[in-house]
Parts: C-alpha cells; sequence; structure tokens
C-alpha cells in the first residue's frame, strides 16, 4: 500500500465487539472480519485495535484514544447516551453487518437503529454504519436515514496461508457448505444439490460444514442435514468452529465450495476458498463473485450445473474470474475506508 502524503495526525480505530462462547460461529465471522480489515487499513497508517467484550459495561475501559467502531447490533442505544458525554474526543460508529432480510430476524433491530438515528441527530460524533450499500439505500429509502459506507476488505495474515493443496482421493468429491447454519443461508438446498453432482459424476460425496450445538438457531437445519445423509452412501463431515488459520488448512482440502446463500453483505467464506484457489460456487447475493460462479439460490438443478462449471473450470483456471472479483471489491472497499477517515482526497494503490 502506497500513500501520495503522510496524515497530520495518527488515526486509531478501535473494532469492539461482543464476546460469544467458544465455538460460536457468529463470532468467528465476525472476529475475522474486524482483523481483516485491520490489517488492511494498518497499510493506510491506521493504529487498528480489535476487542471483544462481555457486555455494554466492559466498553468504557477500551475506548480511550481510539474512534470506536461498534460491530452489529448488540449495544442498547442508551448507553452510548453515557459514553459519547464521557469521551467527548471520540467518534462513534456503529456498524452493521447484515441486509434487510437477515436484520428480520432480530426483533429489536430497526427499534435500535430508529434510537441510533435520534443519537446521531443530537450527538454529531455518533454514527450509524454498514457494510452493504443495499441497507444503507433500504433504510434511507425508508425511514430516512442517513448512514456510513464501511465495507469489509478481505485482507487476511498471508503468513497462514496454506502453500499446497493436499492429495485428493480419486473416488471421493468433497464439497465444503462452511458457515453459520440459519436459513438464508440455504444450506439444504445447497447439500442436495452436492449429492446430485456427486451421483452424476459418479463419486462418493463427503459434504462438509460447521455446526455447535450451542447454535440453536441452527439446529433444525442441522438435524435435517444429518437426516438427508442418513442411510446413504454419502457421508456428512461436521467440523466445530476453527481459528482461521486451521479453517484455511481445511478449505483448502476441499475440491468444491458452496455459499449459494439468499442473503450476504460480503461472505468471508467464498473469500476464502478464492483466496485459496478453490472453486466456488455462491449466488447473487455475493456481489463481487464472478456470474459466471452464481447460481440461482432456489433451484438444485442450476446449482448442479454451476458446480460442473466449476470443476470443469478448474482445469483453465476459470477461478481467476473470482480472484479478480475480489481483488476489485478490495481496491473500492478500500476506497471507501480512506473517503471516511480521510476526507481530504489522496490517491491509494491496494496491494493485494
Amino acid at each position: 500500500m502506497e500513500n501520495s502524503s503522510r496524515h497530520h495526525h495518527k488515526v486509531r480505530i478501535l473494532f469492539i465487539g461482543k464476546h460469544r462462547p467458544v465455538h460460536y460461529g457468529a463470532s468467528y465471522g465476525l472476529s475475522n472480519s474486524c482483523k481483516f480489515l485491520s490489517n488492511a487499513l494498518r497499510q493506510l497508517d491506521v493504529t487498528c485495535k480489535v476487542v471483544m467484550v462481555r457486555d455494554n459495561n466492559c466498553i468504557d475501559k477500551e475506548v480511550h484514544d481510539y474512534n470506536v467502531f461498534v460491530e452489529a447490533i448488540w449495544v442498547v442505544p442508551e448507553k452510548f447516551k453515557v459514553l459519547i458525554p464521557l469521551h467527548r474526543k471520540i467518534k462513534w460508529y456503529v456498524r452493521l453487518h447484515s441486509n434487510t432480510p437477515f436484520l428480520s430476524g432480530e426483533g429489536n433491530a430497526i427499534e435500535w437503529i430508529k434510537k441510533y438515528h435520534e443519537i446521531a441527530k443530537k450527538y454529531p460524533k455518533f454514527h450509524i454504519a454498514s457494510n452493504s450499500k443495499r441497507l444503507i439505500n433500504d433504510l434511507n429509502q425508508s425511514l430516512d436515514i442517513d448512514m456510513t459506507y464501511a465495507p469489509n476488505i478481505y485482507f487476511p495474515d498471508q503468513h497462514i496461508k496454506p502453500l499446497v493443496h493436499p492429495p485428493h482421493s480419486d473416488e471421493i468429491v468433497k464439497i465444503g457448505g462452511f458457515g453459520s447454519l440459519r436459513q438464508l443461508k440455504n444450506q439444504l438446498i445447497q447439500a442436495m444439490a452436492a449429492i446430485a453432482f456427486a451421483n452424476q459424476l459418479g463419486r462418493k460425496l463427503e459434504f462438509h460444514i460447521n455446526h455447535s450445538p450451542i447454535e440453536v438457531q441452527g439446529e433444525p437445519i442441522y438435524k435435517n442435514i444429518v437426516q438427508l445423509f442418513k442411510h446413504s452412501k454419502h457421508k456428512l463431515v461436521v467440523h466445530e468452529w476453527h481459528p482461521h488459520e486451521d479453517f484455511l488448512k481445511l478449505v483448502k482440502s476441499m475440491d468444491l465450495g458452496l455459499q449459494v446463500s439468499m442473503s450476504e453483505t460480503f461472505n468471508i467464506v467464498a473469500a476464502d476458498f478464492v483466496d485459496l484457489d478453490v472453486p466456488v460456487v455462491g449466488s447473487d447475493e455475493v456481489e463481487w463473485l464472478s456470474y459466471l460462479y452464481k447460481s440461482k439460490m432456489t433451484d438444485l438443478d442450476d446449482i448442479v450445473a454451476h458446480l460442473w462449471l466449476a470443476w470443469a473450470g478448474k482445469e483453465i483456471n476459470l477461478q481467476r474470474a473470482n480472484t479478480w472479483g475480489l481483488q476489485n471489491h478490495n481496491t473500492h472497499a478500500l476506497e471507501a475506508w480512506d473517503k471516511l477517515l480521510f476526507p481530504v482526497k489522496r490517491e491509494i494503490s491496494f496491494d493485494p
């Protein structure tokens, strides 16, 4: 990353999220998102820190001398009315990570966003942000709420990337449908499509997913997927959540990935597959993905057809279209953060 000029003062950002129990998928995803963003922003000469805290009452001791991005909706609006006067020099952002369909499953989302908006009108240093332009548009059009665009950037620790593809069996096809089990993540039909693809390919399927018993939201989906594979020649492989370094090794061991989700703002799992050069089929919701790898969300035959395209495309490195899409997203996302943090225009470049 190269800057055309140095800043007159050092910008310091604290990304603060809510700590969840070990092996809880949402916590891993949010933490990784913040770490990747921090890695990228440090190359803009920004000091970043990521912390996960137990609850609202732990925020005060963490925020000194940082501009604060509260990650996702978990801080009660009334708490900001206490924190903002205590730290008058700090800029505060609540950064949302879900598009409207996912927000609809959070019972307090709209109520709290409206209260955040009222706080923003009273305190100029308080802002609502989102990593999705679509959510920004939705809330602006429906509630006349102005929000700040603060997108994800995919910039993991490069030293932990697996360098070699593990040897694979010619009798087995390994397909990863990783990520939190949620209704809008659409995993059941993807598991069905993986079975259909393996049958056509003439191989035994290993379908790999994440699941932890404490994630009760995903339990009905998990039960259905388990029953799908029961008494089948194909195999369901269930993984608990791993640190990113270990997860990358798991992704690298796959032949294909599936992320045909019904709602996304970015999708780190898909980016992991692309970064490791493992073909992944997604949906239109993964906006940066090449159209060649975007399947219809509820059409099993179309998902299977795209799995065949991804499988055949390995021979001609068709996957590079996704690599270009991810790099292009990173470039524009970094420009958005540069505009947010340093309103004076500068020339920047992203070194992937």
